[in-house]
């Protein structure tokens, strides 16, 4: 009797066990999905009322992130084909998307139905707190997101004012293998309040023509935070909270024929007056070219790291007079900067400039942003290579690859720092006139 019992509840473990193991693949299985256009399309026919040609890729996209979000993350595997997207594809936490080889998304500007199409293609929060006004706030949305390319993959957006990707409020994300096309009046990828971001091993190409004569200061990737002064990403969802970016890596890829390749075009102060920085910010082994006008732009950046990159033809057909214009490297509001073992060549004005910036339209109340750089980082700043490359417009600062102006930040002779990296002098006085020849 008693050997009786036992196997029973050897019987009812086992059963157990099975049945367990059961439905934990059922579950493992729910969480890895692979799809095809057509595979989307046939699941985008579940919702009739918006189902048609225009909307059916981003609606079945939808529902399978919804479905490994609900499971608590997991793997959806895109197969070769174009994807038209007309609005936007919600990305929640644990996910990582592997794009293969031939795989093409295209942004589209219609829906055929009566609510208007997107300006974004990507958007790196849950579907469902993409629906509530503030629902995610500090680094607090998706967090755990990757996207894997396996062969060459493109996102186009075809000249449509958007960005396609925007990650806000993000916590651990990895973006490579993307080849972008066809920015216009905007960024191919927003960072916004996110901390830990890895971008790499992508191609940033050409923005169209009329952005890169209109709007000087569209970055490819644009590092910035949520406040409604400055109109800082005003999505719903997005709480205005002042969130800065915090350890941003941005290794290996490839910036051509962008009005800017990485910056941050306004900078915020919280209520105390202080500034917000970005901070642990490296920007290395990237390739900048035929860029119209800065390559880097810091903006309130903190503790950065430059090094290992190439610029080349850098702002030469930029016409704009501005001061910060048509440099390699130019912004303000620095605070810890290290730029070595770069090379410049065929830079229009200094290789790196920076002086004294404020915020022009929305965030104009905050206080303009000065420049703090110590002499040991200005020394290392000799660690650079300059070939044929620019100065100064006014003749007082010319001569100098590398110009800043410290105290209040202001252009004058008493803030000017000068550093001629060919002779390896550095100016600390502009006062006195330099002997050059030293």
């Amino acid at each position: 009797m008693k050997q009786k019992r036992i196997l029973k509840g050897l019987f009812l473990l086992f059963t157990v066990f099975v049945l367990s193991a059961t439905l934990n693949a059922h579950a493992y299985a729910k969480k890895n999905i692979t799809v095809t256009p057509a595979k989307v399309a046939k699941q985008a026919k579940k919702h009739p009322s918006i189902y048609n040609k225009y909307t059916r890729h981003y609606t079945g996209l939808n529902d399978y992130l919804d479905k490994i979000g609900k499971k608590g993350g997991g793997t959806l595997t895109v197969k070769k084909g174009t994807y038209k997207i007309s609005n936007s594809i919600y990305v929640p936490s644990n996910v990582t998307i592997v794009f293969q080889n031939g795989v093409v998304f295209k942004k589209i500007n219609k829906t055929g139905t009566s609510y208007k199409p997107s300006g974004s293609m990507w958007q790196l929060c849950s579907r469902s707190k993409s629906k509530k006004k503030n629902s995610v706030k500090k680094y607090n949305g998706s967090k755990n997101v990757t996207f894997k390319c396996k062969g060459k993959v493109v996102f186009d957006m075809q000249g449509i004012d958007g960005i396609c990707i925007v990650a806000a409020h993000n916590n651990n994300i990895d973006i490579s293998g993307i080849t972008f096309k066809n920015m216009n009046g905007n960024h191919y990828m927003e960072i916004n309040g996110t901390k830990n971001a890895y971008i790499h091993n992508n191609t940033f190409s050409k923005a169209k023509s009329s952005t890169l004569l209109k709007y000087y200061n569209k970055e490819a990737i644009n590092i910035d935070l949520p406040d409604a002064k400055t109109h800082g990403l005003p999505l719903a969802w997005v709480k205005k909270d002042l969130t800065p970016c915090l350890n941003i890596r941005i290794e290996n890829n490839i910036f051509d024929g962008n009005t800017r390749g990485i910056g941050t075009h306004k900078f915020s102060q919280n209520s105390k007056g202080e500034n917000v920085y970005h901070t642990n910010i490296v920007i290395k082994n990237n390739v900048f070219k035929n860029i119209y006008d800065n390559a880097i732009f810091p903006l309130n950046w903190k503790d950065t790291t430059i090094t290992d990159n190439t610029f080349t033809d850098i702002g030469l057909k930029n016409k704009k007079s501005y001061s910060s214009g048509a440099h390699a490297i130019s912004g303000g509001g620095i605070v810890g900067m290290n730029i070595t073992n770069n090379t410049f060549t065929n830079v229009k004005r200094n290789i790196i400039y920076f002086c004294i910036q404020q915020n022009v339209g929305p965030g104009s109340e905050y206080d303009k942003v000065k420049v703090m750089l110590t002499k040991e980082e200005t020394e290392a700043m000799l660690n650079n290579k300059v070939v044929n490359c620019g100065d100064d417009m006014n003749d007082i600062f010319a001569g100098y690859d590398v110009l800043y102006f410290q105290g209040d930040s202001s252009r004058s002779k008493e803030n000017a720092v000068g550093v001629n990296i060919t002779t390896g002098m550095i100016n600390y006085d502009f006062t006195k006139k330099p002997d050059k020849n030293k």
